[in-house]
C-alpha cells in the first residue's frame, strides 16, 4: 500500500535543461518536432494517417505563457492546413535610359507571396505531444505538437455535427437570398434595374 501510494504522488513533470556539464548549448529539438507527424504502425498508431499534424515552439520566464505561444503557432498551422489561401503577385518594370545611341535597360521586378488564414473552425484537436526546456538564462522553452481528426476521426465529429445548426442563422441567409433575387429579377419594361428601399 505504501508503495502504491508513493507511485502515485510522484506525478511531477522532469524539466530538461537546455546545456550539458560542459555549459554549452545543446542544439538540438525533439524529432518529433521537426517531422511534425507520427508514423502509422500496426498496433500503436493505427490510425495516425486519420490526423492533421501541427507543431508550434514557445518561449517565456513565464511557463504557461511559453505553453501558450507554442499551442497558438501550432493552432495556427492547424487552420492554414486546413483553409489556408496563398496569394502571389510579381510586378515587373522594365525601361530605358540614356540618350539615343547610348541608351541602357533597366528593369525591376518584385515579387510578394501572401498566406492568408481566415477564421477557421479547429474544433477537436488534441495534444500528441509537448517537452519542456530550461535555457541558459533560465527562461522555458516549449514545444507542441497538435493533432485533429479528419471526418469521424475527429474526437468531437459527433458534438460538431449535433450542434452544427445552431451556428447558422438560416433566417437571415434566407432572406439575404430571396432579397438579393428579388433586387435582381425587378426590372422596368425598358430592361433598366431598380432598386426599392
Amino acid at each position: 500500500l505504501a508503495l502504491g501510494l508513493t507511485n502515485c504522488s510522484q506525478s511531477n513533470y522532469k524539466v530538461n535543461k537546455e546545456v550539458n556539464k560542459e555549459g554549452r548549448t545543446l542544439d538540438k529539438v525533439p524529432q518529433w518536432y521537426i517531422d511534425a507527424k507520427v508514423d502509422k504502425g500496426f498496433i500503436f498508431e493505427k490510425d495516425a494517417n486519420l490526423y492533421i499534424y501541427s507543431v508550434g515552439q514557445g518561449n517565456s520566464p513565464d511557463l504557461q505563457l511559453a505553453i501558450e505561444k507554442a499551442m497558438m503557432i501550432a493552432k495556427a498551422e492547424l487552420a492554414d492546413k486546413l483553409r489556408g489561401q496563398m496569394n502571389k503577385r510579381t510586378d515587373l518594370y522594365i525601361t530605358e535610359i540614356g540618350s539615343e545611341g547610348n541608351k541602357k535597360v533597366v528593369s525591376k521586378i518584385e515579387q510578394t507571396i501572401v498566406n492568408v488564414v481566415k477564421g477557421t473552425m479547429i474544433q477537436g484537436y488534441e495534444a500528441w505531444e509537448k517537452e519542456v526546456y530550461e535555457t541558459p538564462n533560465g527562461e522555458y522553452r516549449v514545444y507542441v505538437g497538435l493533432k485533429m481528426g479528419v471526418g469521424d476521426s475527429n474526437k468531437l465529429a459527433e458534438y460538431i455535427a449535433k450542434h452544427a445548426f445552431t451556428a447558422v442563422d438560416v433566417d437571415t441567409l434566407a432572406k439575404n437570398a430571396i432579397d438579393k433575387v428579388m433586387i435582381e429579377n425587378i426590372t422596368e419594361p425598358d430592361g433598366i434595374k431598380t432598386i426599392e428601399n
